[in-house]
């Protein structure tokens, strides 16, 4: 067994960074892979000493000393200062077991990112931003999640992890930690068997949207640099500062208000913010010291409703896990001629996206007339920007499920800078066979950035 994460989920390049590691192997080793395309190892440790140390609470920061259910000591996990690598980028730390001649003892799959032990995801930041791009990865959803080895709590036993969706009534200590294993990879997500039949990785991972993407961005030439939402909820507004574009993607679910004060800031200065995922700014949180965030309901209870950020709300969209309503969904075309679709050859009243079924696990929607006829526009009611145009609806309804006004929107608004949100979580999937979502990522990344 070995598990860890990366104190410093976000280092910069060339830097301090600290590891955290339990195993029960003598020793162990770390390999480095890049992520964009595919994984690239671009560096590894000698072997490191092996130490075992118990799972903690988690609320708890795993590299301290704390206190376990039944009052028991425990002890911190150890610490391996390493160099950050010299390139940025996202990178998976592979943990490698080894006996006590040298020999590894296990064979981790180096072949993709994803693994429910032995890895940790973090981001290596550039010492001077150069790309115009910046792409925030999800970390406070995935650590809402993260069920790190997949046991759930037994109040009778005491023993067992919980979540942000199975918090018990009783706990020692509110929310979650950033500190601990999980939260992207190596960890098991609480609905890990909520299977997407259209992709056999688990959602609330790296793999399931980010990945896929960082791929495609890669693959088209695009210079990107990275972050963590902890980066912008930490700097704010000076971070997104030197970039023309924030880009977030499939599940970015969990939001503070530093953070949306950040990127609101950001889009009132003229500059723009790229959404191409759903449910996004769905949960408020707050943090309870710099490692440790609870939420405190959903944003448009709790404040400002989040179509005034992001322009949709998943409360006018829907949900569907699990294969509840397997018929499939696309985005019906409205005004065709907006610079969004160019080169699309797409007209009004085209659906795409309905092979791949875009408008998938879970979508966004601004409020519209249903009894009007097409191009529908917004009527704010739901705190959608006056000048927000639908530029696509997938109907929910039609296929049985739905929220509110029960229809994804994909569209955009000018306040300043441009908002566009693609309002689907399962856009990253379109990418790879769909030519008319591919288009449209690009025409949006060229435009914003």
């Amino acid at each position: 067994m070995i598990r860890g994460y990366a104190e410093q989920p976000s280092p910069y390049a060339g830097g301090h960074m600290t590891l955290r590691v339990s195993t029960d192997a003598p020793r162990f080793r770390v390999e480095f892979h890049r992520y964009e395309t595919g994984m690239t190892l671009t560096g590894k440790t000698p072997w490191l000493p092996g130490e075992h140390a118990p799972p903690h609470l988690p609320a708890h920061d795993w590299g301290r000393p704390g206190t376990g259910l039944r009052g028991e000591p425990l002890r911190p996990w150890a610490v391996y200062p390493v160099r950050a690598p010299a390139e940025p980028g996202v990178y998976v730390a592979v943990l490698v077991e080894g006996d006590e001649s040298g020999s590894d003892r296990t064979d981790p799959d180096r072949t993709t990112p994803d693994g429910r032990e032995a890895r940790a995801l973090f981001v290596v930041r550039p010492v001077r931003p150069a790309a115009r791009i910046l792409y925030k990865l999800p970390l406070f959803t995935y650590h809402a999640y993260n069920l790190i080895d997949g046991r759930p709590y037994d109040p009778d036993r005491l023993t067992g992890h919980w979540c942000l969706y199975t918090m018990p009534g009783q706990v020692p200590a509110p929310g979650v930690s950033l500190h601990r294993p999980g939260g992207g990879t190596g960890g098991t997500p609480w609905d890990v068997h909520n299977f997407d039949p259209y992709d056999p990785t688990p959602r609330q991972t790296f793999v399931h949207w980010d990945a896929r993407f960082i791929g495609w961005a890669a693959r088209r030439g695009y210079a990107v640099d990275y972050c963590t939402d902890l980066d912008l909820h930490r700097e704010g507004a000076a971070l997104l500062e030197p970039y023309r574009l924030m880009v977030s993607a499939g599940h970015d679910e969990y939001w503070s208000d530093a953070m949306r004060a950040a990127v609101a800031e950001h889009v009132a200065a003229g500059r723009n913010a790229a959404f191409f995922g759903g449910n996004t700014c769905w949960w408020r949180v707050v943090f309870h010291d710099p490692l440790t965030f609870s939420r405190v309901g959903v944003w448009h209870e709790e404040g400002p409703p989040e179509n005034e950020l992001i322009g949709v709300s998943f409360r006018n969209g829907g949900e569907r896990d699990r294969d509840d309503h397997p018929e499939p969904v696309g985005y019906r075309v409205q005004h065709a001629d907006h610079w969004v679709y160019e080169g699309t050859g797409l007209r009004d009243g085209d659906v795409f996206g309905l092979a791949e079924n875009l408008v998938g696990y879970e979508c966004d929607g601004a409020d519209f007339d249903r009894a009007a006829a097409p191009p529908y526009a917004p009527t704010g009611a739901d705190g959608t920007p006056a000048g927000f145009t639908i530029l696509a609806v997938g109907d929910a309804r039609a296929s049985g499920w739905g929220f509110g006004n029960g229809a994804a929107t994909m569209g955009l608004y000018e306040a300043g800078g441009t908002v566009f949100n693609a309002a689907t979580t399962d856009w990253p999937r379109g990418l790879a066979t769909c030519p008319a979502v591919e288009r449209i990522t690009a025409n949006v990344l060229d435009r914003l950035s």
